[in-house]
């Protein structure tokens, strides 16, 4: 039986939602996050990340330096936006993010906001002051480098060891939800001959997968200082409501910290990384299969949520570089005969020492339409979906590699359509990139498939999407303050 390339995308879209969003009985679901689908997918190599897994400041020579300084630029600019609920992050808004097109970055409005709220300041007492430099020490950290393009000394915040070794830890947990949750919606979509395994799978090691999230969740507990950290999240988030002066100064000092100098003259960007700076290279990534056959069991279950669609045409080829087509051969309408995707995924934390989202569910602060917020909207009106200019932020990217898709009929109508449009445009289908250069153009990469002409196979990885953290109504301040206690 011929399915279409809609529908197809159809059950792509929801396994994977179901997968890196959903839960059940034992994992819920977050209720605060969505997801950005790429339109197509942003590829990276494993050098790309180097700065990440080692540091800025440890490659052998000044080249190799500069090549990590303007990886972690490119990285930088990259995430630097703020995720829109009801629409995807497509080839117009990657390359705006990069090109400083997309009107305001998110570290723009960051700083806007930082610099324009108004705060409540009632007088601490010196013990709670004193309490509050020592807990912002065990989160945040200050050491001296030198700037590789002005020579001069400068300071940088970085999360201090306590706060790293939750995030890594955190980070493994998040690793381990991921496998389970991808075993589960696996075994739920399973159906005929090729699906018996999965079911299996689950029906036999459920309890072990579930075990494993349990035991990573001990490990962040016992040795990623869970409790300390949201502890003295907790101590700052009540305290402060009384007097947000001096956090507010703080986290001031921290966002201008973190500027970098890139090599390239006047390229200046907040330093974000990601954890663990090594994935590319380290285990932990989780393998995804698809088929036609489970169309029949997944196909009518859409989700109605919002959150679910994210913008993105699945099943529908996409292009970029200039070219335009509109070829009527090549839509969501096309049929397959039979049709299997796999690849390798793993979801990263991305890190900004300078952004601090809990000043945004702080209660002892607001802005002002005219003092210096001279903004249309306010960050977020909580609402669902939410409407406002900072309603999240990007959280996690889920990386995929080693892209399979095997269908005789789809193979021959990517090297037709890819023909149409010219070689060196960017191919892409769904929230996949399967040919074209590289977003940050001046590393002279092309990334490409290769096809026997039943296989198209994608070496390396891209980004495929966003996983983003909603902030709820922002600003919200606390009912019974009065305009006059803020300052």
């Amino acid at each position: 039986m011929p399915y279409t390339l809609k529908d197809l995308g159809a059950v792509f879209r929801n396994t994977m939602y179901d997968t890196i969003c959903g839960g059940d009985g034992s994992l819920p679901p977050s209720k605060d996050s969505f997801v950005t689908w790429c339109s197509p997918g942003l590829p990276y190599t494993e050098r790309d990340f180097d700065f990440a897994a080692t540091g800025l400041g440890t490659a052998k020579d000044a080249e190799g330096e500069k090549a990590m300084l303007q990886n972690a630029f490119n990285f930088a600019m990259q995430v630097d936006f703020i995720p829109d609920p009801k629409a995807c992050y497509s080839n117009d808004k990657q390359q705006g993010v990069y090109r400083n097109e997309a009107g305001i970055r998110l570290s723009e409005l960051y700083g806007e906001i930082l610099r324009f709220s108004k705060v409540v300041d009632n007088e601490l007492t010196d013990e709670q002051k004193a309490k509050l430099e020592k807990f912002r020490g065990l989160l945040r950290t200050t050491r001296t480098v030198k700037d590789i393009v002005t020579d001069e000394e400068k300071q940088v915040t970085e999360d201090g060891p306590m706060l790293a070794a939750y995030k890594q830890k955190q980070q493994e947990y998040i690793t381990q939800q991921l496998a389970y949750n991808n075993k589960r919606v696996a075994a739920q979509a399973a159906s005929g001959p090729e699906g018996k395994a999965a079911v299996m799978d689950w029906s036999n090691n459920a309890q072990l997968y579930l075990m494993q999230v349990q035991a990573a969740s001990d490990a962040w507990a016992s040795g990623g200082y869970k409790e300390d950290v949201e502890k003295i999240n907790a101590y700052i988030q009540q305290v402060t409501q009384r007097s947000m002066l001096l956090w507010k100064q703080q986290l001031d000092s921290y966002y201008k910290d973190a500027l970098v100098n890139a090599t390239a003259a006047g390229e200046r960007f907040y330093y974000t990384t990601l954890a663990p700076g090594d994935f590319a290279s380290a285990p932990g990534w989780t393998s995804y299969h698809m088929d036609h056959a489970m169309l029949d069991t997944t196909s009518h279950d859409e989700s109605t949520s919002w959150s679910a669609g994210g913008g993105v045409n699945f099943g529908f080829w996409s292009v970029e570089g200039g070219v335009h087509s509109e070829s009527k051969t090549h839509d969501t309408t096309m049929t397959v005969d039979k049709f299997s995707l796999d690849f390798d995924m793993t979801q990263v934390q991305i890190i900004r020492p300078w952004f601090y989202p809990e000043f945004f569910v702080n209660r002892g602060w607001t802005l002002r339409p005219g003092e210096g917020w001279m903004f249309d909207q306010m960050p977020s009106d909580g609402a669902t979906p939410p409407n406002g200019l900072f309603v999240g932020y990007p959280m996690q990217m889920l990386f995929v590699r080693n892209v399979r898709i095997t269908s005789s009929a789809f193979s021959e109508a990517y090297h037709q359509y890819s023909s149409e449009v010219g070689a060196n445009a960017s191919v892409g289908w769904g929230p996949f990139t399967l040919s074209g250069d590289y977003n940050h153009k001046e590393s002279g990469d092309h990334y490409h498939s290769e096809s026997d002409g039943a296989t198209i196979t994608v070496p390396g990885m891209q980004v495929i999407a966003f996983l983003n953290h909603l902030l709820g109504k922002t600003p919200d301040p606390l009912p019974e303050l009065k305009p006059e206690d803020f300052t």
